[in-house]
């Protein structure tokens, strides 16, 4: 399950700051956003995520690892928006404006690497992932609670459904629900990026009672909202 550790990421303040910097850097490079992300924007930004900090769930056990990860994303969306949301811009702009910026730190993630990750996420991985949905297995990895689903090998080849989601108990503690249908995209660039084929038909964040993640190998990323506003944002990440 993995034991919550409070104030976890305090202690890496310097180097979480140098990353988050980075990342800004990265987006205010490409063109498209010179105008919009100031250098007081930048400074911001920058504080904005050093008070989130110390806020951001860790959970310790290596089985968590994927899922803190996620949340640190999270917590780098969550200073975004309080702070673009200051200049008039709306949550699906903010979002499209996080998407580049995961993307561009994803392609800097050598091609050799990827290409492992990808071999290791249906190979290794899903093999494991296949063996848990057909015992039905159950269980709670930090503040997410997972069920596996056996795949046909047609449909998709693995599944799981999240019945549980440590984005919404960490967004709900910031209030920040607004921004929680949002979060869920981050999975777009990274299954592109990695190779997840992954097909996915609601989330929590849509007000479903659990996210139907289903994983196809050699598959494109086939992602849909129920959320009108999200669905637009997701047919504009497509053109």
């Amino acid at each position: 399950m993995g034991t919550e550790v409070k104030g976890y990421y305090s202690k890496h303040k310097k180097a979480l700051m140098k990353d988050f910097h980075q990342t800004i850097n990265l987006v205010k490079n490409q063109q498209i956003f010179t105008d919009q992300i100031t250098n007081s924007m930048e400074q911001e930004l920058l504080s904005e995520y050093e008070k989130i900090i110390p806020e951001i769930p860790y959970f310790k056990g290596y089985r968590q690892r994927m899922f803190n990860n996620m949340l640190l994303l999270t917590a780098q969306f969550l200073a975004a928006y309080r702070v673009l949301s200051g200049y008039n811009m709306k949550p699906e702009e903010i979002w499209i404006i996080c998407h580049e910026a995961l993307q561009l730190r994803l392609q800097l993630i050598p091609k050799w690497k990827r290409r492992l990750m990808r071999q290791f996420w249906h190979n290794i991985f899903g093999t494991m992932l296949k063996r848990r949905g057909r015992k039905n297995i159950k269980e709670t990895l930090g503040s997410f609670e997972i069920e596996y689903i056996n795949g046909d090998g047609k449909k998709f080849d693995f599944g799981i459904n999240y019945t549980q989601c440590g984005h919404l108990k960490f967004l709900r503690a910031q209030n920040a629900l607004e921004i929680f249908p949002y979060v869920c995209l981050a999975d777009i660039a990274l299954s592109d990026a990695f190779g997840w084929g992954l097909i996915r038909t609601q989330t929590i964040g849509d007000g479903c009672q659990y996210c139907d993640f289903r994983f196809i190998k050699g598959s494109t990323t086939k992602i849909a909202s129920k959320t009108p506003e999200v669905q637009k944002t997701i047919d504009r990440l497509k053109t």
